[in-house]
């Protein structure tokens, strides 16, 4: 494909995939308690599993949607999850648009000392990933697009460690015997060239390398409150403009660049079952999670 037909394209599918962007970034965690949390419960409210997060965690990419307003599907990894073990109450938090600080805010009131295994996946929405997308899809110029995920990068490196430290940190404080399962983000596209991801090569490999480094940094400080669990491995054959995609392109609007209900599924639910073998199993989860192995509050 020429540069022009590219550059033709990319303003054609501007103004959908940048409402579709911006309605992403609209499902606010100022809404987050649509999710049925209030960040206040009682013992009685403790759930043996909880989901908490950001947009990768509710679900978005694979509707339908039950909630409106935070995007939550039974498709999601953790939905999935909870429905493989019922024995074990769930709690959905999870919330499309929330940050580290939503997250402490309006996801919290499902945990308590009953509470043994929580995961999420949380840091996108902090660096303002989903707008990076949007300024990259929409500009004339590589080096705004690059100056967008330089500024990025740069959260990433300064404020996002500070941020998760709090996160994973006040989540251990609310469910001292549980064990926290952080989740990373996939890279979103292969190497071709496709209508589903209206970017050059160079703009696609500068997304892909930022979504290395986010991961970087959340394992840096993962592992020191619990178990990282990657899944950028799992997506490798399966990014946007791949023959099996488990991303949605541009063309899914609302759910652009988020899993479908096959990247939750051998994605997502993989990593996570994966994780928690790692711990022995879901029945010694408490017992892994012991509130003497805690890091202090930061």
């Amino acid at each position: 494909m020429t540069l022009n037909r590219a550059r033709h394209l990319r303003r054609t599918l501007t103004l959908s995939v940048s409402a579709a962007l911006l309605i992403t970034i609209a499902a606010a965690p100022a809404t987050a308690n649509a999710a049925g949390t209030t960040g206040v419960t009682s013992a009685a409210d403790d759930r043996q599993y909880v989901a908490l997060g950001d947009s990768y965690s509710s679900g978005v990419g694979a509707p339908p949607y039950h909630d409106g307003d935070c995007k939550q599907s039974t498709h999601s990894y953790a939905a999935q999850y909870a429905a493989a073990h019922p024995a074990m109450s769930f709690g959905f938090a999870a919330c499309s648009g929330a940050t580290t600080d939503d997250v402490i805010a309006h996801q919290l009131g499902f945990l308590g000392p009953d509470t043994k295994l929580v995961t999420i996946t949380v840091g996108g929405d902090n660096l303002g990933f989903t707008s990076t997308l949007e300024t990259c899809i929409e500009a004339l110029h590589d080096s705004t697009c690059k100056a967008a995920i330089d500024k990025a990068l740069a959260y990433v490196a300064t404020t996002l460690p500070g941020k998760l430290k709090q996160v994973y940190g006040d989540i251990l404080a609310a469910a001292p015997n549980a064990k926290l399962v952080v989740l990373g983000y996939a890279q979103l596209f292969a190497p071709s060239f496709c209508l589903e991801a209206p970017l050059d090569a160079t703009r696609r490999g500068w997304i892909n390398d930022a979504a290395v480094q986010l991961n970087k940094a959340i394992e840096a400080i993962a592992k020191t409150y619990g178990v990282f669990a990657p899944v950028d491995d799992l997506f490798t054959s399966h990014r946007v403009c791949s023959e099996t995609p488990w991303l949605n392109g541009v063309t899914k609007l609302k759910d652009a660049f988020h899993p479908n209900l096959d990247g939750y599924t051998g994605g997502y639910l993989k990593a996570l079952d994966a994780a928690v073998r790692s711990v022995g199993g879901r029945d010694r989860l408490a017992d892994a999670g012991a509130p003497a192995s805690r890091p202090q509050r930061r």
